[in-house]
């Protein structure tokens, strides 16, 4: 199975959590698809190439067995993207890295994910036993919303 990795990567704690999902995928035998390693598209970019940059990323969601969503500040690129998941009836895993006991998880989210993983010992776990079964397992987030 393969991932895409919808993710900030703009900041170091993104970027490392990037690496530290793309090393946990790989770890427990997934591929992926890191848009961060093919698609850069600086701020003045021009038109043609944004256009390139945002088709290339949907047409790889499109093509991938499921989404990674980190939704570490909230990036709305990252949030666009497990829409376009949700969509095409592409599975989501959201990653929320220190989402503190009760705290709270957004509904629209929460409820068009296969998981929400709140730490990365969380998405270890996850991936691993998806991993030994061959496929996703559908595990609904129960805690808060807002």
């Amino acid at each position: 199975m393969k991932a895409y990795i919808a993710s900030s990567w703009f900041t170091p704690d993104a970027f490392e959590e990037v690496e530290t999902i793309k090393s946990l995928l790989t770890k427990h035998g997934f591929d992926y698809f890191s848009p961060k390693d093919f698609f850069i598209c600086p701020p003045t970019a021009d038109l043609k190439t944004q256009r390139e940059t945002f088709e290339g990323n949907v047409e790889h969601i499109l093509g991938n067995d499921f989404v990674i969503c980190n939704t570490r500040d909230k990036d709305m690129g990252s949030i666009f993207e497990a829409g376009v998941a949700f969509q095409s009836d592409t599975p989501i895993v959201y990653f929320c890295a220190g989402l503190p006991e009760g705290a709270t998880f957004n509904l629209m989210l929460a409820q068009s994910g296969v998981k929400v993983c709140t730490s990365f010992d969380d998405l270890e776990d996850y991936l691993s036993r998806c991993s030994d079964l061959g496929m996703l397992l559908m595990e609904p987030y129960y805690g808060s919303i807002e």
